[in-house]
């Protein structure tokens, strides 16, 4: 075996590595110096970002303390380690991180929390168990103005082969009662591990929401806004390498509205839910133009959609609160064994992306052999 892996040439081997899982790659950074620096090189990391189909499905819901009619409802996770989804058991994720709220993610495998000592931001990588509590911000917001809501976006500038977080607040004049004119951006940098912030565009014009989650595909951000003055939909995207927001007008389709952002064979694809009918239509963006995919349903004691899995199957929650799947394919739609509250689903892939040079590793209290061998929790 050994003797072939040194006759195999070197793009074949990087192919190769690539479709590995972290578990296996952090094992291997022991066999020699060359592998040790190839996983940490950020095109490697892209690559096997892209070449891992291991794809799992992250819930987050509220629970609230049956005991206390007081309490306020808090945030839980739970990963199904399946990827098939044939096997619904499912692990409840604990973070044994201080937190005072949970901002964002997985991005690329990168969660973002707010943690309550000073403020600061914590980003976590549950594959590598790594945590970088970031740099204090120094920002100086116009006068009577604070934060209204904050949005946040993940992932790699293609044009300097950097990561980057970039977080946009929408501002609120107290003395007018009225939104700030421009919205905030702070832009982190992985690589330097600094801040930048700038100015950027006219927040007064869009409605945009935290829930509304955030999507990101080659070096682009992406949310799912609506316009202030008629409520119509549009799609805001920001280009982690030059700084440039631009309008994506969605598919007008008259009594239809889009209701989730998704990825469909690497491609951007929007929901749209007809308000009479209670069926969707996906449509994909080929070449800056939008084409219709599929239709489905409709569909009978479903509350609204919540995001895309894999080939084409969609995420809902029943009216009763319950979790479902949706496979267009076969027309099946299962129970997934979750019933909570204010529950939204996201895609959880394994990644390489390194947090060193922050805190040290995370203490996570997940057995992670469950990614090979399943354990049945109760989410």
């Amino acid at each position: 075996m050994a003797k072939s892996n040194r006759n195999l040439p070197e793009d074949v081997m990087i192919e190769v590595l690539s479709r590995f899982s972290v578990k296996s790659l952090l094992r291997f950074k022991c066999v020699c110096r060359v592998w040790c620096a190839l996983f940490e090189n950020t095109s490697f990391i892209s690559k096997h970002q892209r070449n891992n189909n291991d794809d799992r499905l992250f819930v987050t819901y509220m629970v609230t303390n049956d005991e206390d009619d007081y309490s306020y409802p808090t945030d839980s996770f739970c990963l199904f380690p399946d990827e098939t989804l044939a096997d619904l058991s499912m692990v409840e994720l604990d973070f044994q991180q201080p937190m005072r709220e949970f901002l964002g993610g997985p991005f690329d495998g990168i969660f973002c929390i707010h943690g309550p000592k000073n403020d600061r931001l914590i980003l976590c990588n549950l594959a590598t168990k790594e945590s970088r509590t970031l740099p204090k911000r120094r920002v100086v917001f116009p006068r009577f103005c604070s934060i209204s809501d904050t949005i946040m976006g993940f992932g790699l500038d293609i044009m300097s082969n950097d990561y980057k977080l970039v977080m946009i607040h929408t501002l609120w004049n107290e003395k007018r009662q009225e939104l700030y004119e421009f919205a905030h951006v702070a832009m982190y940098n992985l690589r330097t591990n600094s801040w930048r912030d700038f100015k950027s565009f006219k927040s007064d014009h869009y409605v945009m929401s935290f829930w509304s989650g955030s999507l990101y595909l080659d070096g682009v951000c992406y949310w799912l806004s609506r316009f202030r003055n008629n409520d119509h939909a549009v799609i805001l995207s920001f280009h982690l390498g030059n700084d440039v927001f631009e309008e994506v007008q969605e598919p007008h389709i008259p009594e239809s509205e889009p209701t989730i952002l998704g990825i469909y064979n690497h491609s951007l694809c929007v929901l749209l839910s007809h308000n009479t009918e209670n069926y969707y239509d996906i449509w994909v963006m080929k070449d800056k133009c939008w084409i219709k995919q599929l239709s489905i349903g409709p569909f009978v004691g479903v509350q609204r959609p919540l995001g895309f899995w894999k080939k084409g199957a969609l995420c809902v929650v029943s009216t009763s609160g319950q979790l479902l799947l949706y496979d267009p394919n076969t027309l099946e739609m299962r129970d997934l064994g979750v019933t909570c509250f204010d529950v939204s689903v996201h895609i959880y892939k394994e990644s390489l992306i390194r947090l060193k040079g922050g805190d040290n590793l995370l203490d996570f209290d997940i057995p992670w052999h469950v990614l090979g061998v399943y354990q049945t929790n109760s989410c």
